[in-house]
């Protein structure tokens, strides 16, 4: 399958055939990319950029715990909104799994997204994006991480 441009439905199938990454793997940066349906791979950049997140490249595990997102401005790679990874029954099957949430003192609307992550191998995370509000929890955004050189 080519997770690229997958649908969002066979998406979801392949990241609850993954394994959760464990803390071994959370570490460095990883590069982002937007994937899925054409109309969600050239509407993820705007979103962010609407939302807070305007120049996103990927996201840096700071700690097995910690991580935050790497935007780039003016040309330099900075560090904003700080997340922490937690334990949680996953929104896509229900097994365990890990998120990065950004916590209630997160601007709106990250206090209520939660990134949840499984990996396709040792350097590749699929990660999909829940708004945990109750009707948008229903809208998964697929997106993929790939650890930096």
């Amino acid at each position: 399958m080519n997770y690229r441009v997958a649908s969002v439905r066979a998406l979801k199938d392949l990241y609850s055939s993954l394994h959760v990454p464990g803390a071994e793997m959370r570490h460095g940066f990883f590069r982002a990319s937007f994937i899925g349906p054409f109309w969600m791979r050239i509407s993820g950049r705007p979103t962010l950029d609407l939302t807070g997140l305007p120049g996103w490249q990927g996201k840096r595990f700071l700690t097995s715990d910690t991580a935050t997102n790497v935007l780039l401005r003016k040309g330099e790679h900075i560090d904003a909104l700080n997340m922490t990874v937690a334990n949680v029954t996953s929104y896509v099957d229900g097994s365990p799994g890990v998120a990065l949430r950004y916590g209630a003192e997160a601007p709106i609307p990250w206090r209520w997204v939660r990134d949840e992550l499984r990996a396709i191998d040792d350097n590749t995370l699929l990660g999909i994006t829940f708004v945990d509000l109750p009707v948008l929890r229903h809208f998964p955004m697929p997106f993929l991480l790939e650890r930096a050189a």
